[in-house]
């Protein structure tokens, strides 16, 4: 099934249908990585942004927006299968910031009012679709949340889940930066899961560094 209504289970028996969403964000990569092969490859040579959209797309989330530069070929991306819900959605301001971005790809699943999204980086390679899919499973049991984030060494890391409740926030967004204060917020609810596995977290080495990118979302904590 490519749809993303994860079934709610209440007192053993099927309940309230959760939709969720996701939008990967591959926008932010500098002029000469989309001129080029559009991604570094993997020993294997499938390209980064492949190897991570292709784990979100066994994770059902419906749709799956794919925001890209204008100018970006897509020599990168691979082919979609008949079932799949991924679109592309071009963003024109990508260059402003990431923040631009993840405004268009709001903007592209507004209409359709799902429950939560999960937000993906595009150059993180070994982001598993089971690190995903903790993130649905964890808001699906406890549906009151407003976030699902995955904590590393005390440091919060894409992908995220955010619930319905804070895509206004989102869309608010005017720099970078701005996520923490979701973190940080007492007025949103969040569960942090923690992985002991930092390689999921490895950004991939392109001329502009998506480390930068990380740590613009990455929210130090102390426990």
């Amino acid at each position: 099934m490519n749809s993303c209504s994860i079934p709610l289970q209440i007192n053993g028996r099927s309940g309230v249908h959760l939709k969720v969403a996701g939008i990967y964000l591959a926008a932010s990569r500098s002029k000469e990585a989309v001129a080029g092969s559009g991604s570094l490859k993997q020993p294997d040579g499938i390209t980064v942004g492949a190897a991570t959209l292709s784990e979100l797309e066994r994770c059902g989330l419906d749709p799956l927006i794919v925001v890209v530069r204008a100018d970006d070929p897509l020599k990168w991306m691979p082919p979609g299968s008949s079932r799949s819900s991924r679109r592309t959605e071009t963003c024109l301001t990508a260059h402003l910031g990431l923040s631009f971005s993840l405004r268009c790809g709001l903007n592209a699943i507004s209409s359709l009012q799902p429950d939560a999204v999960v937000i993906a980086q595009a150059d993180q390679p070994f982001i598993p679709a089971a690190l995903v899919n903790r993130l649905t499973d964890a808001f699906v049991q406890n549906p009151g949340l407003d976030y699902v984030a995955s904590i590393n060494e005390g440091v919060v890391n894409p992908p995220v889940l955010f619930a319905k409740s804070v895509f206004p926030e989102l869309q608010a967004l005017d720099s970078d930066r701005g996520l923490s204060a979701i973190f940080q917020s007492s007025g949103y609810k969040g569960m942090m899961l923690q992985s002991d596995s930092e390689r999921n977290f490895t950004d991939a080495e392109l001329p502009v560094s998506f480390g930068e990118l990380r740590r613009e979302w990455s929210v130090p904590r102390d426990n």
